[in-house]
């Protein structure tokens, strides 16, 4: 099948709609999260509860590899406007990881726990299981770079309070999002 240059360029320009509407839902996401849990923040960059975490999962579900890249790049503007404009290796690596880290759990699932990658047949036992992979494989992937980077001074805590905030914000985005999908079936 022969794919004509219009059609890749249609198709390259709808990735990039993809990556910058991603990066606006979780930058946005962030904010969100900032203004309502910033009392529960728990050390820097980790959350006792985390609602961008369930969006990453979300769009990197349907969206794969442009929903990460989109993760990335909003999450390393967040970075630049939070932390030090001078550290720019530390900015960028944790940008990555935040966009990957929910790749890496889908992999993890289709391969260990025969997630359908098509997403067919989905069920509350499939999303639980990939929300708990997903919230572990981000805060450990976050905590070793962030104790590498003397940014976390216990890995321990920091890990298990960083799955914690990701497993329920995406617990609490995954709810919201089945209740208007009923409400908007009715």
């Amino acid at each position: 099948m022969e794919h004509s240059s219009n059609d890749l360029d249609e198709h390259a320009l709808a990735n990039v709609w993809l990556v910058l509407g991603s990066a606006v839902a979780f930058f946005f996401a962030f904010k969100l999260n900032f203004m309502l849990f910033d009392s529960l923040e728990f050390s820097q960059g980790v959350n006792w509860i985390f609602l961008p975490s369930g969006l990453r999962m979300l769009l990197v579900l349907v969206l794969l590899h442009s929903g990460a890249v989109g993760i990335a790049l909003a999450s390393c503007l967040i970075n630049y406007m939070t932390g030090s404009s001078e550290q720019h290796v530390f900015n960028i690596v944790t940008a990555v990881i935040s966009g990957f880290a929910p790749l890496m759990a889908r992999q993890i699932c289709a391969t260990y726990l025969h997630l359908d990658t098509n997403l067919n047949n989905l069920t509350s036992k499939s999303l639980f299981q990939l929300s708990v992979v997903f919230a572990i494989v981000s805060a450990v992937l976050h905590q070793v770079w962030y104790f590498w980077n003397k940014a976390s001074e216990s890995f321990i805590s920091g890990a298990f309070v960083m799955a914690v905030g990701d497993w329920l914000g995406t617990v609490l985005v995954l709810a919201t999002a089945s209740l208007l999908i009923k409400v908007y079936k009715r």
